[in-house]
């Protein structure tokens, strides 16, 4: 188990695939790291720790969903999220 997920955290999957799973994150990280908000209360993203933690997290979730969905997919090939492959 522990040699399989060292396997798979040495893969880096294509930044198409990233791009496809939370689509807006980019944008929002893009945003914060170039910090291009404005100061006034009508931006839903503000530069608070907690935003710029949380953005850091889905960026990883998502790299470690795409590379655990392939393991996902040979263990469990009938489970309906992968029906439309």
């Amino acid at each position: 188990m522990v040699d399989s997920c060292i396997a798979c955290a040495a893969l880096d999957p294509p930044t198409s695939l990233y791009k496809k799973l939370f689509p807006p994150i980019d944008e929002w990280h893009d945003r914060l790291a170039a910090k291009e908000l404005n100061t006034d209360n009508n931006d839903p993203i503000q530069p608070t720790f907690a935003t710029i933690t949380f953005v850091q997290v889905i960026m990883m979730l998502r790299k470690t969903f795409i590379q655990e969905s392939v393991r996902m997919m040979e263990l469990r090939p009938c489970l309906p999220i992968w029906q439309h492959f």
